[in-house]
C-alpha cells in the first residue's frame, strides 16, 4: 500500500510541475469579425455564419475570414441484397485569415467525417443526415476557434 501511494505522489508531483498551460478562452474578447465570407454547400454556409456571429465592440483587433466549405457524401456499406445502409459524410473547411491591425494572414484546413445509418423510411434518413450535418458543423466551428487562438496567440 505504502508503494503504490508514493508512486501516485511521484507522478502527482511530476505532472504538475511539467509546465502544462490551459489554452486562454477569452481570446474572442480581442477580436471581432469585420468580414466573413463563407461559400460552398449552401447548409452548411449558413450553419457556420450563424456560429461565427461574434459581435465585439471592445475587441483591438479586426478579424478578416474567408471559408470555403465542401461536403461529400458517399456509401459505406451495403447489405446482402446490395441495399444501402450506412453513408458517410465528410466536411472540408478551407480557412483563410487576415488581422487587419498587424498585417498577417494564414489558412489551414478542417476536415472531419462521420457515418449514419438509413432509416427505414425516406424522413428517417434525411433527419439522420440533418442531425450529423449540424454536429459536424458545431466540431468544426470549435476547431476554427481553438485553430485562430493558436495561430493568432502571439499577435
Amino acid at each position: 500500500m505504502n508503494i503504490k501511494t508514493s508512486i501516485f505522489l511521484l507522478l502527482l508531483i511530476a505532472l504538475t510541475g511539467c509546465g502544462f498551460k490551459a489554452v486562454d478562452q477569452n481570446f474572442l474578447k480581442e477580436f471581432k469579425f469585420v468580414e466573413t465570407n463563407i461559400s460552398g454547400d449552401k447548409r452548411i454556409s449558413y450553419l457556420l455564419r450563424n456560429k461565427l456571429k461574434i459581435e465585439n465592440k471592445n475587441a483591438t483587433k479586426s478579424l478578416k475570414i474567408n471559408i470555403i466549405a465542401l461536403k461529400t457524401k458517399t456509401i459505406k456499406e451495403k447489405n446482402i441484397q446490395n441495399e444501402i445502409t450506412k453513408y458517410e459524410i465528410k466536411i472540408d473547411a478551407n480557412v483563410e485569415y487576415y488581422v487587419v491591425e498587424a498585417n498577417k494572414n494564414g489558412k489551414f484546413l478542417i476536415s472531419k467525417k462521420e457515418n449514419y445509418n438509413v432509416g427505414s423510411r425516406y424522413s428517417e434518413t434525411l433527419n439522420n443526415e440533418k442531425k450529423l450535418t449540424k454536429t459536424l458543423v458545431n466540431d468544426i466551428t470549435e476547431q476554427i476557434l481553438k485553430s485562430l487562438k493558436l495561430n493568432l496567440d502571439e499577435l
